[in-house]
């Protein structure tokens, strides 16, 4: 049971980080498409840095946040 717990609360954590992230990442992205095109060009290059940080980093903070709401709950 408690496993079970602290297994659906990093669960639940994740996927809100993934939501975070994706949400993150459109804003940011159509924020790019607006702004002049000189401007989009010159943040090409941190492009493959904000998709790590939006799809990998923002979802692992989330499970462990949720990880430690479980062990909060279960307290």
């Amino acid at each position: 049971m408690r496993t079970s717990i602290l297994a659906w609360s990093a669960l639940s954590g994740l996927v809100l980080g993934l939501f975070c992230g994706v949400a993150l990442l459109a804003a940011v992205l159509a924020g790019l498409e607006l702004a002049a095109p000189g401007a989009a060009r010159a943040l090409e290059r941190w492009r493959p840095l904000l998709l790590a940080l939006c799809l990998l980093v923002l979802p692992l903070i989330g499970a462990v946040l949720g990880y430690l709401e479980g062990r909060l709950k279960l307290n």
